[in-house]
C-alpha cells in the first residue's frame, strides 16, 4: 500500500538539489582552457578517464543546468551512488588542468614552484641545486615584490644552511642579524594593513555610493586620518603605492569628488599604456582600470573624456589577448553596453538610451546569462530607469522583478534601496494604487530597519502616501509641484546630491505636471547633449 501511494506522488517531489559548482566551473572556461584540460586528462589516462571526458562534454553542452538529465544519460556508465564521486574527480581534474595552463602566466606560482622544487632537492641531499633554485625564487619574488614568497624562500634558505651544517654559511647568515628579513616583514605588514584598509573602504562605500549622513563623514574622517593614507612616503613597495592611489581614489569617489577620483585612476591606466605593449598577464588589470576610469569620468560628468575611455575598451575587442578569450571578450562587451546605457541616462538622452537598448537587445540577451550575478543586477537596474524615463512602466516593472530576484541584491544596498524607491514610482505609473499602499509600508519598514531613510527617500514616501488620499487631479498637480520644490531645495545638500544619480526625479515630476515626456522636459531645459 505504501509503495502504491508513493508511486502516485508527482516526480518533482523526488528530485534532489545537486551542487552546480562543476557546471559553473565548466561554463567559465574558454575554448583554449577546455582543449588543454582534455589534453591533460588524456595525458594521465587511467580507469574512468573516458567517462570523465564524456561527463565534461555533457555539462559543457548544457546552457541551463540540469543534472537530472545528465544522470539519466549516464545511468548505464556511472552508478547513481557514485555520480557525486565522478563529479568531484572531474572537478579536481579541471582545477589541475587550469593550474598547469595558467602557470606560465603567473609569476607568483612560478616562484612557489621554485621554492617547492628546492625543498624536494633538499630532501634528496642535493643542496647546491636546491640553493640555486631557492636563490632564483628570491630574485624573482624580490623583483615582483611578493613578500610572502620572499619570506618563504628566506626560511627555506635557513633550513638548507642548517641541514648542510656548513659553519661558514651559518656565520654569514648570523652576521646579517636578520636585517633583510626585518625590512621584508615591515613591508609585508604595510601591505597587509593596506589590504585591511581596502576591505574597510569597500565595506563602507558599498552600502551606498556616496556619503549620506554626518555619521558617514565621521567614519570616513577616521579612515582618511590613517598614516598609510596620508603619508605617501610610507608606501615603500610598488604594491603599496598602488594601494595608496587606489584607496584615496575610492575615498574621493565616496565624498563625491569624482573628478579627483578619476585622476587617481588615470595613473593606473597611463602606467600600463606607457608599456611597449600590454602583456597578457596584465590585460585584465588594464580592462578593470579602464572600466573604473570611464565610469568615474562619467560620474564627474566629463562626458568627452568618458567617451574616449570607452572607445579604448571598444578597441580592445580586436586585441589578440581579448579576441581569443571568449570569457574576457564577453566581459568587455558587457562593460561597454553598461556604460553606453548609463551614459545616455546621465546625459538626459532618454530616447537615445532606449534606442541603444533596442538596437543592441540581441547582444544584451546573448551576454546576460554569461556574466556574473552582479553584472546582471546592474544591467536590470539600469534598464529599469531606461524604460521608466521613456514612460514604459510595464517593461520597467519586468526589470525590477529580475532585480529583486537577483541573489546578490542585498549585498549592494545602494542598488537595493534605489530599487525599492523606483519600484514605488513604477507602480504609481502603472496605477496599482491598492498594491502601492502596502508597498509603501513595507518599503518604509525595510529602509528604516537598514538605516537607509534619508531626506530624499522620506520626501518620496511622504508624497506617494499623500497621493493615495487625494481625490481630484488639481490637488495631485499641486502636490506634484510642492514635491518638486522640496526635492529641488534639498538637492543642493551634500548628502542628497547623488540620490538616484542616473534618474532625475525632478525631471520625472515635471513630466507629470506638464504631461510631457522626460526627454522633452530635459531638452527644453537644455540638459541633453
Amino acid at each position: 500500500m505504501c509503495t502504491f501511494l508513493v508511486s502516485k506522488l508527482p516526480p518533482y517531489l523526488f528530485s534532489m538539489k545537486f551542487s552546480d559548482d562543476l557546471f559553473q566551473l565548466i561554463s567559465s572556461l574558454n575554448q583554449s582552457e577546455k582543449r588543454y584540460i582534455k589534453l591533460v586528462a588524456k595525458a594521465f589516462t587511467s580507469k574512468g578517464t573516458e567517462n570523465q571526458l564524456a561527463l565534461f562534454n555533457a555539462f559543457d553542452k548544457q546552457k541551463i543546468y540540469n543534472e537530472d538529465k545528465i544522470r539519466a544519460e549516464f545511468k548505464d556508465r556511472i552508478p547513481a551512488k557514485n555520480f557525486h564521486v565522478s563529479k568531484n574527480r572531474l572537478y579536481n581534474l579541471i582545477l589541475k588542468g587550469l593550474y598547469l595552463y595558467h602557470l606560465k602566466n603567473s609569476e607568483q606560482e612560478k616562484i612557489n614552484q621554485l621554492i617547492y622544487q628546492a625543498k624536494l632537492l633538499q630532501k634528496k641531499g642535493l643542496f647546491k641545486q636546491a640553493d640555486a633554485l631557492n636563490d632564483k625564487a628570491i630574485q624573482l619574488a624580490s623583483k615582483a615584490e611578493k613578500f610572502p614568497q620572499i619570506l618563504g624562500a628566506y626560511s627555506n634558505r635557513a633550513n638548507s644552511i642548517m641541514k648542510q651544517r656548513n659553519l661558514s654559511k651559518i656565520k654569514q647568515y648570523l652576521d646579517k642579524n636578520l636585517e633583510e628579513e626585518q625590512a621584508l616583514l615591515q613591508n609585508y605588514k604595510t601591505e597587509i594593513t593596506y589590504q585591511f584598509l581596502q576591505l574597510k573602504t569597500l565595506f563602507m562605500t558599498h552600502k551606498h555610493q556616496s556619503m549620506r549622513s554626518e555619521a558617514d563623514v565621521l567614519q570616513l574622517k577616521k579612515l582618511k586620518e590613517h598614516p598609510l593614507l596620508t603619508n605617501f612616503e610610507l608606501a615603500k613597495s610598488k604594491n603599496a603605492k598602488d594601494m595608496f592611489w587606489f584607496l584615496n581614489g575610492f575615498i574621493c569617489r565616496y565624498e563625491g569628488n569624482f573628478a579627483k577620483a578619476s585622476e587617481y585612476w588615470e595613473e593606473f591606466v597611463l602606467e600600463i599604456e606607457a608599456l611597449p605593449s600590454i602583456p597578457k598577464s596584465r590585460i585584465e588589470e588594464y580592462i578593470s582600470n579602464l572600466n573604473n576610469l570611464m565610469f568615474l569620468q562619467l560620474e564627474a560628468l566629463h562626458f568627452a573624456k568618458a567617451g574616449v575611455s570607452c572607445q579604448k575598451l571598444i578597441d580592445l575587442l580586436v586585441h589578440p589577448h581579448v579576441k581569443n578569450n571568449d570569457h574576457l571578450a564577453i566581459n568587455v562587451k558587457e562593460r561597454i553596453i553598461e556604460f553606453k546605457l548609463d551614459f545616455y541616462l546621465r546625459s538626459y538622452q532618454y530616447k537615445k538610451a532606449l534606442d541603444y537598448y533596442q538596437v543592441n537587445r540581441h547582444e544584451i540577451e546573448f551576454i546576460y546569462p554569461k556574466v556574473d550575478d552582479f553584472r546582471r543586477l546592474v544591467i536590470d537596474y539600469t534598464n529599469t530607469f531606461i524604460f521608466l524615463s521613456n514612460h514604459q512602466a510595464k517593461e520597467a516593472n519586468n526589470c525590477l522583478v529580475a532585480v529583486f530576484s537577483n541573489k546578490v541584491l542585498k549585498q549592494h544596498q545602494y542598488i537595493y534601496s534605489g530599487a525599492m524607491i523606483v519600484n514605488l514610482l513604477t507602480h504609481f505609473e502603472l496605477g496599482n494604487y491598492q498594491l502601492l499602499e502596502s508597498l509603501l509600508l513595507n518599503t518604509y519598514r525595510m529602509m528604516y530597519k537598514r538605516k537607509l531613510l534619508y531626506s530624499s527617500e522620506k520626501i518620496i514616501l511622504k508624497y506617494l502616501k499623500k497621493y493615495l488620499r487625494i481625490q481630484n487631479n488639481h490637488q495631485i498637480m499641486q502636490s506634484f509641484q510642492t514635491l518638486k520644490q522640496e526635492l529641488q531645495a534639498i538637492r543642493s545638500k551634500k548628502f542628497e546630491q547623488n540620490f538616484l544619480p542616473n534618474f532625475d526625479l525632478v525631471v520625472w515630476i515635471e513630466s507629470k505636471i506638464k504631461e510631457k515626456s522626460m526627454a522633452s522636459i530635459a531638452q527644453n531645459k537644455g540638459l541633453s547633449l
